[in-house]
């Protein structure tokens, strides 16, 4: 009978931590020019709604910030 390893091979792991970066600095780059368009097009225009979307941007910035820290960790512990 053959033993079944639950964990992921240590190349994998390492695949999955690239895509995983490559989509937090993906995410990070397009909030932030959200927020900065829409935090300029909400003072130029004086429209509430598009100052609050751009600091939801902010938000969603800080969220895949920390998101892909705790990632990174995680990776540092398991090596």
């Amino acid at each position: 009978m053959t033993a079944v390893s639950l964990g992921s091979s240590p190349a994998r792991r390492d695949l999955l931590t690239k895509r995983i970066r490559l989509l937090v600095a993906a995410t990070i780059t397009y909030n932030i020019i959200e927020a900065i368009v829409a935090i300029t097009a909400g003072v130029l225009a004086s429209p509430t709604a598009l100052i609050g979307l751009g600091l939801n941007s902010v938000i969603e910035v800080s969220s895949a910030a920390s998101r892909g820290l705790a990632v990174l960790r995680s990776r540092a512990r398991c090596t």
